[in-house]
């Protein structure tokens, strides 16, 4: 029977079953025959290989079969890491077909996610451009239609999750008219990630930090990044988080350490070969003020002298080398100084106010010189956090938290609005567990690895040969410290592209 025959009699049958299965098949079976005359050349291809594998000798065809895979399995093995996006488009090119776009048009239907493009035309749905398997489950990139918007996916992400057999659909959008859906089929968060080995993070750029919930590592960009906040309550996994990302920067020459731990324990102590600074006293203010001035120095210094001496203004346009390294200024427990109200000695309490001024004044003013203050404190609160310093870090982390008020303190006043996600419904069974804003703004929940003390300190003392002492990168004759902003540079100038 002619497929244009069969089309006109399905029409005229009653809009049942039987008359859609018809026209269904008669189209299906016209484009079948059709698809080898419009795709010419891979048609030529399929039966040039075909003719060629006919026509092959025997351990010559088992040796081309076999060659792929086991390049793969030797790949997947020796790194893991690099191979992830291949084996993510390889299983997602299977899983697409078999799983999800046989049934997309009927799914969207069905859960309320079609449109029509005009009152006579039928109902369309968005498109499914492509899906990449993650240790999660899958990844759906689905390009909208006119009239669609992402909360549209947001709001029936609990119908797809039940039409798909998922554990739960997750919907950000990466791009205006697209959105992305990760179909979870395990947490992959709940289980513990322990590394046994720690690569170099050479690529200040591109920093991998945490895994997120599709199981794929999480990337971060420091350039320009003056401060970071954090918090959790303790054994949430804030201290193990920053020992891995720490671990990775001590390999990279180009970066120096200034590590204050305001618990006075040990829990920094792996780290004291390759910091040029380490202070765990917490009594001693005065240690710790001297240090950040120290900071400070040389951050106006390089303020006021990098478009001369250097070329250019602002340091991350600059070539990061070991001369002029990237500083790393890490102080833990940090309301040790910044809650100056449970402070009853006077001096020491002038004193914490002046440590609160120098890390403000290092988060507020030395974007540009190549320094990052990250305050870490187990008691989040705007007293501890003090607001002024906060709103001007671009990386914020809250791990555990019991409160919403603490949640807030960490993540900004307007975080949490509109969102489900929140560090107050992390378990305490899952240390390390934490929520931080993704490149588009979006809160999600991601999972720092532990890696070992003895691991870390084995780092450190095997890169102890990169340590500087912070005062070869001043003049001979350094310059007073001084109060007034005005004397530094401008530091909204000269942003990186």
């Amino acid at each position: 029977m002619n497929p244009n025959t069969a089309l006109t009699l399905a029409k005229t049958l009653p809009l049942g079953w039987i008359g859609r299965h018809i026209r269904g098949t008669a189209h299906r079976g016209w484009s079948t025959v059709r698809w080898p005359f419009r795709h010419l050349i891979l048609t030529l291809t399929i039966v040039t290989v075909a003719v060629l594998v006919t026509v092959a000798d025997g351990p010559l065809l088992l040796a081309a079969a076999v060659a792929p895979v086991a390049l793969g399995v030797v790949w997947h093995r020796l790194h893991p890491r690099s191979f992830a996006p291949i084996r993510s488009r390889l299983l997602g090119s299977i899983r697409g077909p078999l799983l999800y776009r046989w049934r997309w048009r009927r799914l969207c239907q069905a859960c309320g996610l079609t449109k029509k493009p005009n009152p006579k035309g039928d109902e369309e749905a968005p498109i499914l451009v492509r899906v990449r398997a993650v240790p999660a489950g899958d990844q759906l990139h689905v390009r909208l239609r006119a009239g669609q918007i992402p909360d549209d996916f947001t709001r029936r992400a609990e119908d797809l999750a039940h039409a798909l057999s998922a554990r739960e659909v997750r919907v950000t959008s990466p791009k205006p008219g697209w959105v992305r859906l990760l179909v979870s089929r395990r947490d992959v968060l709940a289980d513990g990630l322990t590394l046994t080995t720690v690569a170099p993070s050479l690529d200040l750029t591109r920093v991998p930090f945490a895994v997120g919930e599709d199981g794929m590592w999480r990337h971060r960009s420091y350039a320009n990044v003056s401060g970071e906040v954090g918090g959790g309550l303790p054994g949430s996994g804030k201290t193990a988080g920053e020992t891995s990302l720490v671990a990775g920067l001590m390999q990279n020459p180009a970066v120096q350490f200034v590590v204050i731990d305001g618990k006075g324990g040990q829990d920094w102590a792996w780290i004291a070969p390759r910091a040029s600074i380490y202070i765990a006293d917490d009594e001693d203010f005065t240690v710790v003020r001297d240090a950040l001035a120290t900071v400070v120095r040389v951050a106006q210094h390089r303020v006021r002298t990098q478009r001369e001496r250097r070329g250019n203004s602002n340091y991350w346009n600059l070539p990061i080398v070991p001369e002029h390294p990237w500083l790393v200024v890490i102080v833990d427990e940090v309301q040790t100084w910044t809650e100056a109200r449970a402070i009853t000695d006077k001096a020491q309490r002038e004193l914490a106010n002046e440590i609160t001024a120098l890390m403000g004044r290092l988060v507020k003013k030395y974007r540009s010189a190549g320094v990052v203050t990250r305050l870490l404190t187990q008691k989040p609160t705007g007293d501890t956090l003090p607001t002024h310093i906060r709103d001007n870090t671009s990386i914020r982390t809250a791990w555990r938290v019991k409160s919403r008020a603490a949640a807030v303190s960490i993540l900004g006043d307007d975080a949490l609005d509109g969102t489900t996600i929140t560090p107050t419904g992390i378990s305490e069974l899952t240390p390390g567990v934490a929520v931080v804003a993704d490149d588009k703004g979006n809160l999600e929940r991601v999972r720092f690895p532990y890696v070992p003390e003895d691991l870390a300190e084995r780092i450190a003392t095997d890169t102890a040969h990169h340590r500087r002492d912070l005062r070869t990168l001043l003049p001979l004759v350094t310059p007073s410290l001084t109060p007034a902003d005005s004397d530094d540079q401008d530091d909204d100038s000269d942003v990186a592209a």
